[in-house]
């Protein structure tokens, strides 16, 4: 008989070099910002890429189901939660100055990326301040803030290649799993990067060599991004961020057509459109992936109906 996935992970946890945490029936409403979703079967926190390495290994090796975890700022997990292990990059958080360029780890909070830039004198990244997430999210999702995109602000990324971890055949660390990709502008465009079309996980992100600014003075924009952000309503109650994306040949936000079609504050259940924006859906208290799912849904069909226009979900739903 097959082991189950908790005997999987209690043998995971006595495995030699594995540093981080070990969890079972962990709920993952503590781990995005929409506050929804279900129970992780097996929930494991790597706190160095020796021990992500170990655990995607024995993911591989088992034929467990994955998923990889950021910040979860724009991710519905399922009411039934994950049947398989999830991945946690929030321990991957190094962050220093090498050759005078920022070199972040993946579970790096967005936030505190840009603080790290300004606290050095490092302009260029104060249009990220307040981004829920992570850099390896905002690296995946090629995140666009204040008509900036985080590809802008990229020289290279340092990434475990799933595929060679799937072919190989003993259980030792090939080096040739870590992968470095080095920007080509052709790869990238609004709110999708080639890690999307990748099996892989990215590791860490070096930034181009940024221009200095003054210290003080980059705080403050700072702050005025996360003062924005507040103004427009972003914190004000847990949700995903922008719920679409934004079709520039349509032209007009995808939050003035929703706007338009009369949906702001419309309810499904315990999600609601935003009543100050129409890209945002929030969590009112007592909302279901299901909730989301169904508002999402709702929205979609009747800007389409209107306009003609499908709207492309920017947030992800995971079963």
């Amino acid at each position: 008989m097959a082991p189950s996935i908790r005997e999987i992970g209690e043998n995971f946890k006595k495995t030699k070099g594995f540093n981080g945490r070990i969890l079972f029936d962990e709920n993952l409403s503590l781990h995005t910002s929409m506050k929804v979703g279900g129970k992780a079967a097996l929930f494991v926190e790597p706190s160095d890429e020796a021990s992500l390495f170990k655990a995607v290994e024995t993911a591989v090796s088992e034929k467990i189901p994955y998923y990889i975890l950021g910040g979860g700022s724009n991710l519905i997990f399922a009411d039934s939660g994950f049947k398989g292990m999830i991945l946690s990059l929030t321990s991957i958080n190094q962050i220093c100055i090498e050759n005078g360029k920022i070199v972040t780890g993946a579970g790096v909070n967005t936030c505190d990326l840009a603080d790290f830039a300004a606290q050095k004198g490092i302009a260029g990244l104060t249009n990220f301040a307040g981004l829920p997430g992570t850099a390896g999210g905002a690296c995946y999702m090629n995140a666009r803030c204040y008509d900036k995109s985080f590809s802008e602000v990229i020289e290279s990324v340092r990434y475990l290649d799933m595929d060679k971890i799937c072919k190989k055949n003993n259980s030792t660390i090939e080096e040739s799993a870590f992968q470095v990709y080095h920007i080509k502008e052709e790869d990238w465009s609004y709110k999708h990067s080639p890690f999307m079309e990748k099996k892989c996980i990215i590791l860490s992100v070096t930034l181009r060599k940024l221009p200095a600014g003054d210290s003080k003075l980059l705080m403050e924009e700072n702050q005025g991004y996360i003062q924005n952000r507040k103004d427009k309503g972003h914190f004000t109650a847990p949700s995903a961020g922008s719920v679409f994306k934004n079709n520039r040949s349509f032209g007009k936000p995808s939050g003035v057509l929703i706007d338009e079609c009369g949906l702001k504050s419309m309810k499904n259940g315990g999600a609601q459109v935003a009543p100050w924006h129409g890209n945002i859906i929030i969590n009112t208290g007592n909302a279901t992936a299901s909730d989301i799912a169904g508002l999402v849904k709702t929205v979609q069909d009747a800007v389409f109906k209107k306009t003609g226009f499908k709207l492309e979900n920017e947030i992800i739903f995971v079963n």
